[in-house]
């Protein structure tokens, strides 16, 4: 069906989603049936992941559509799905042949969307578990959803966390199929998104406690290990998300109203450690996209995790509190962007433990990615769960670096500016940021992490022994770390310095001085 134009802007603007459903619904919704449980609704699992199943099911491959599950209570993306049927558009951007390629498609693999802390919903997705025709789990709820809470069971309400509602679907198939002569059909492949490390593995760890937690019998256990297969993975694409500037444009390109467009990148990369088998269930080569299936992906996960998302995480709460909004305005600015490759090739690849000509290609390909203006990754969303971010992507390169008897002053800069976050939080999310434009900022994270680190800064009385009290006491916390960074006295000396400088004289003072004096 070809796009409908419209010439009168404000009648565009007012476009209802019932006029959507009309213009696009008899030629775009699928009736594919629900062939995955997929926990994450945002940017990235729209503009990655199902975009991959989308373009699957455009040559006969999965012939399925996935069931989105909202992961928190805040979740404001499945009533708009509800309300466009499913349906949006994914903007890719890149360069072939030294040419600027532009390419938008309608995604239809999201095929019903669910709100599991509405207790009509949460039973709906049980029955979702039951279905001998779901065969996957996917999920992206971000490094801080694969975490293991204690938690009662509660036959009529979602538990609280991703890895216990994923238990508790689980166990339902379980005991679906139990008896039934079918247990062939019952096993679940489970395909967690998230950017930690052996994320398949650590998922499938945590739904065996809450197993034993809920009480369920040895017999599930077993089916755990024997019948579901939980992949660790490594996924790869810049998704910048709603294209806020250009909404009104592209909407002329599209013919409708979408107000859950996602832009990204057209590199794409998808690592899955496992057997050959995956190849068969998930044919994503087949379909000439860019995954690698390895019986081990540790290499693609490190390069990446500590580079692409090492960078974004190091560099972008600096770049927040100057007063900058995007990636690509962050690598041009003559500060910020020469700090960011600084940290790249001076501290975060001497630190990495891999072949440095591999690393420095795939840091070229990087910097490159991030220099693309027509991404508008927005700096704020990199912030959302930072706390976590900074443990996963940040922390163990600086570790690294000090086990080979290094001081890496800006990945010590890095958690400098990372703690200066979060110096006016006063304990509440959204984390609020007086940035050095004259801005205030927002960005959500951990409530927990938001607590630990704005009490840190109680001391502070702009000295710099203030300065050391609050980097120990933040660095100190083992729920936030997993250990005690504190213990490395030359790093909370370092941080402390620096994080004093940058109250008193400002985050580009700050990063221009360990620019000329490196």
């Amino acid at each position: 069906m070809a796009p409908v134009c419209f010439t009168d802007t404000a009648l565009f603007k007012v476009i209802t989603m019932q006029t959507l459903s009309i213009l696009v619904k008899p030629d775009l919704a699928s009736d594919l049936p629900i062939r995955a449980i997929q926990f994450g609704e945002g940017n990235f699992l729209r503009g990655f992941l199902d975009w991959m199943l989308f373009k699957l099911n455009q040559k006969h491959l999965f012939n399925g559509r996935v069931v989105a599950v909202q992961p928190t209570e805040h979740g404001r993306t499945v009533p708009i799905l509800k309300e466009q049927d499913g349906l949006y558009n994914v903007i890719l951007h890149g360069f072939e042949n030294g040419k600027s390629v532009e390419t938008i498609e309608t995604v239809n693999t999201i095929g019903d969307f669910i709100n599991p802390y509405d207790e009509e919903q949460w039973s709906k997705l049980r029955n979702y578990a039951r279905n001998p025709e779901v065969r996957f789990v996917f999920s992206n709820t971000t490094e801080a959803g694969i975490v293991y809470e204690k938690q009662a069971l509660d036959e009529k309400h979602a538990p609280a966390t991703f890895p216990a509602k994923l238990t508790v679907l689980l166990h339902d198939r379980f005991l679906a199929f139990k008896g039934t002569g079918n247990c062939g059909e019952s096993g679940i492949t489970v395909m967690p998104c998230e950017l930690i490390e052996d994320n398949g593995t650590r998922l499938r760890e945590i739904v065996k406690k809450h197993a034993s937690d809920f009480g369920f019998e040895s017999e599930f256990q077993a089916y755990l290990d024997e019948d579901c297969q939980f992949l660790n993975t490594l996924v790869d694409r810049v998704v910048s998300g709603y294209p806020k500037a250009d909404a009104e444009s592209y909407e002329k390109k599209i013919g409708f109203h979408d107000r859950l467009m996602t832009c990204g990148e057209k590199f794409h990369f998808l690592a899955i450690e496992g057997p050959d088998s995956v190849d068969t269930l998930l044919p994503f080569r087949k379909a000439g996209l860019n995954v690698v299936i390895a019986p081990d992906i540790t290499p693609y996960r490190l390069r990446k995790v500590r580079i692409l998302n090492g960078t974004h995480t190091s560099n972008v709460p600096a770049a927040y509190i100057c007063g900058l909004e995007t990636v690509d305005q962050m690598m041009s600015d003559d500060i910020t962007g020469k700090f960011a490759r600084s940290v790249i090739y001076d501290e975060i690849i001497p630190a990495v433990k891999l072949d440095k000509g591999m690393l420095k290609e795939f840091a070229d390909a990087v910097v490159a990615r991030f220099m693309d203006p027509s991404m508008h990754h927005q700096l704020v969303s990199i912030l959302m769960n930072c706390a976590s971010k900074m443990r996963a992507r940040v922390i163990p390169s600086l570790l690294d670096a000090r086990s080979q008897g290094v001081l890496p002053k800006k990945l010590c800069f890095a958690v400098a500016a990372f703690l200066c976050l979060y110096r006016n939080a006063e304990g509440k999310v959204p984390v609020r940021v007086q940035r050095e434009n004259g801005s205030v900022g927002e960005f959500r994270d951990d409530e927990n992490a938001v607590r630990i680190l704005s009490a840190a800064w109680a001391p502070y009385n702009r000295t710099e022994a203030s300065a050391q009290m609050v980097v120990k006491a933040a660095l100190s916390d083992v729920s936030l770390w997993g250990r005690d960074l504190s213990s490395d006295l030359d790093v909370v000396s370092l941080t402390a310095k620096l994080t004093h400088a940058i109250v008193s004289d400002g985050v580009r003072a700050t990063m221009r001085d360990l620019l000329e004096h490196d």
